[in-house]
């Protein structure tokens, strides 16, 4: 039965996520250097197609910026036509993974890792956009784009000689501050529209009414003539390395977008429970879709499923509803998209670049691990210098190295007792055959004028190797004792070992114990 009362919430909620979504759709589209068709068309795959499949009710899918780098890197050197391709590869795939239940390896990676990587795409966004506000064009790197940004504002912004690089950056910096004071508004009620969406309308209105010779949106009467379809012919090309690769890159980064994006909903609403496998299943039909028909990447969006969950939607009929919204606006009155600035959009993204540097997540990795702050930077800095697929590599290699390294090392503290003359050497971590000479060094390094007790009570794992050299150590120091006639006792808590770590019971502990038990019933 339907229920009346859910359907208004979700219609109501449907149409505030349109409003975030179109300007933030057409804003990626200009970015990756694409008609707008590309960006409008994945929104409305993302909210009717995806939303219809989903594994999350609330989630709301559709282009994301956290993938303009990559889709400007693959067109500039594969073209956009194979951009298509890689879009439909990724989307089997994902089906593929979902079927195979690997969905939930997606969400395996470290958060300093997505930190990173959402900071050096943030800045990476704020730079290039920043020029495109200014209606100049973006350089081809982070150092360039740096190096060029002085020249950019000094021509664009500070020089007021009514060029129209001046009246560009008078509508990107209206439209910034807009939305700044917009979020800033203590009325709950007027939050509930969208501050890019009020933005864009007050920069659009602004710059017709001034009539500023500067660049809008280019649309006809009909929006659809501007569709680029995929071409069967390439489907040749498939398995070509570099399409492969890349379509790799897209499935990682998007899938781990989309899932990341699920648990965070999960957290915000007690109404959704995701099922990761479906939800890769469904934006694998909704990229292979896409890719057919020309459109963007598709992944889950925070943004836009944060403005559905704070509308109080109540069932995917809210994000497939938002679908049906921008395919009727598109379709009814595409001649409105001609009035908006691009520098407006422009604004929107350079926005959106700094809000994906989290400042406050970056001190909290800080504050958690040293290490993993380490990594955060590397991951940045690494996708500044390079692409966003090398830097995110460089992030990997450094998790796993920091991995590797705790997962083999080994801590061995000291605590004397005057009372007893005896020193304590707890051993902790994990003991291989690669960190045998470490734990030489630390045993030899013991006193011997002194009791000695070594105990194991935070030991994870030990093999054989060092557990022969533990008993060879003990035996020595027990035969120096005796032949010395020291006052002195060294003591192997091998029982503790047994206990703190079972696989003592396959070890030598076992064959000692029974050597024991033989000498005992001898004598």
């Amino acid at each position: 039965m339907i229920n009346i009362n859910s359907v208004k919430k979700d219609i109501l909620a449907s149409v505030i996520v349109f409003l975030v979504a179109m300007p933030l759709a057409i804003g990626i589209s200009i970015a990756c250097g694409l008609p707008v068709y590309c960006g409008i068309i994945s929104g409305i795959i993302g909210g009717i197609v995806v939303g219809a499949l989903s594994g999350n009710s609330l989630q709301v899918s559709g282009p994301a910026a956290g993938l303009i780098l990559i889709v400007v890197d693959i067109i500039n050197n594969l073209g956009i036509e194979k951009l298509f391709l890689i879009i439909f590869l990724v989307g089997l795939i994902q089906i593929l993974f979902g079927f195979l239940s690997l969905g939930k390896w997606f969400r395996a990676i470290s958060p300093a890792i997505i930190q990173g990587m959402l900071a050096g795409i943030g800045i990476s966004i704020f730079l290039s956009q920043f020029h495109i506000m200014l209606d100049s064009k973006p350089q081809n790197s982070f150092i360039e784009n740096i190096l060029d940004l002085g020249r950019v504002i000094y021509h664009s912004v500070l020089p007021l000689n009514g060029s129209n690089h001046h009246l560009a950056s008078m509508v990107g910096i209206l439209t910034i501050s807009i939305i700044i004071i917009w979020n800033a508004l203590p009325y709950k009620k007027l939050k509930t529209i969208p501050a890019a969406l009020v933005a864009v309308i007050v920069a659009s209105l602004f710059a017709n009414l001034m009539h500023f010779n500067i660049n809008y949106i280019e649309v006809g009467d009909n929006f659809w003539s501007s569709a680029t379809f995929f071409k069967p012919a390439l489907l040749a090309e498939l398995f070509d390395i570099k399409i492969i690769i890349s379509a790799l890159v897209i499935t990682f980064i998007a899938s781990a977008e989309t899932l990341l994006t699920s648990t965070a909903i999960d957290k915000m609403s007690d109404k959704s429970k995701t099922d990761y496998n479906k939800e890769i299943i469904a934006q694998g039909v909704g990229n292979s879709i896409s890719g057919l028909a020309g459109g963007l990447p598709i992944t889950g969006v925070i943004v836009r499923s944060a403005a559905n969950i704070n509308a109080d939607a109540q069932t995917r009929f809210s994000a497939i509803m938002h679908g049906v919204w921008i395919l009727l606006f598109v379709s009814i009155f595409p001649a409105v998209l001609n009035y908006i600035p691009i520098s407006a959009l422009a604004a929107i993204l350079v926005y959106t670049g700094y809000k994906l540097v989290d400042v406050q997540a970056a001190k909290h990795i800080f504050k958690l691990s040293k290490g993993e702050f380490a990594i955060y930077i590397i991951t940045l800095v690494a996708i500044l210098f390079t692409n966003l697929f090398e830097g995110i590599l460089v992030g990997f290699f450094c998790a796993l190295v920091k991995s590797a390294y705790k997962v083999l090392k080994v801590d061995i503290d000291t605590e004397f007792s005057e009372e007893t003359n005896t020193v304590t050497a707890k051993i902790h971590g994990n003991i291989t055959f690669i960190q045998l000479p470490t734990l030489i060094e630390a045993l030899e390094s013991l006193p011997r004028d002194k009791n000695i007790t070594l105990c194991a009570e935070r030991l994870h794992y030990i093999d054989h190797a060092c557990i022969d050299f533990i008993k060879e150590w003990e035996k020595e120091r027990q035969s120096e004792i005796t032949e010395k006639n020291l006052d002195y006792d060294v003591h192997v808590s091998w029982e503790q070992m047994k206990e703190t770590y079972p696989s003592f019971k396959w070890c030598h502990f076992h064959r000692h114990a029974e050597e024991n038990k033989n000498s005992n019933s001898q004598h």
